[in-house]
């Protein structure tokens, strides 16, 4: 259906049950997914009526559609840090100290714009040597906050996955005398 409606299928993630009939199936798609699918997103039922089934003749699969942002899966290290993305500041050690501490410029001061981040550092006496601490440090911190996003988004998708509407459906199907998917009419 994706195809179908100008979406290119960039990955297929399919995860529980076997490859015939997995739990749950992830795409990752290219294009205006939101604006092709807004009236897929929801409950979709295939309702199969079988003679050998006796009275209980109806049976019912349910599966729930929903759209989800991708995330950037590539971390950030210091390389890949934009340095128009960085105002970097230098000042003077403060404290007890011999000759070198108010005298030069050494302590580093580092904030990443897009986050309001600021790593300060003013453990060595250069300063080419804390601004590669500071920036080793905010690297550290950009990654573990993007661990973090991606472990919510994650657990996000978890808890939609459960979270089907079994009484309102938005389509409902069923198989034909021929084993073809055919949409029906009402739910």
């Amino acid at each position: 259906m994706a195809t179908e409606r100008g979406l290119e299928v960039r990955e297929v993630i399919s995860s529980g049950g076997d490859g015939d009939a997995p739990r749950s199936i992830t795409l990752r798609l290219a294009g205006d997914a939101l604006g092709q699918l807004v009236g897929e997103l929801g409950t979709h039922v295939l309702v199969q009526r079988s003679a050998a089934r006796g009275r209980a003749s109806r049976k019912r699969w349910f599966a729930a559609v929903s759209l989800h942002p991708a995330l950037d899966d590539t971390p950030a290290d210091a390389a890949a840090i934009p340095r128009d993305a960085l105002v970097i500041t230098a000042c003077r050690a403060g404290g007890p100290g011999g000759q070198h501490v108010n005298k030069v410029s050494s302590t580093v001061r580092v904030l990443h714009v897009p986050t309001g981040i600021a790593i300060r550092s003013a453990a060595a006496r250069s300063q080419k040597a804390n601004l590669d601490q500071a920036l080793r440090r905010l690297s550290a911190v950009l990654v573990e906050r993007a661990g973090a996003r991606r472990a919510a988004a994650a657990a996000e998708r978890r808890a939609t996955h459960y979270q089907v509407e079994r009484g309102r459906a938005v389509r409902a199907y069923q198989l034909d005398d021929h084993g073809t998917l055919v949409e029906r009419t009402a739910p």
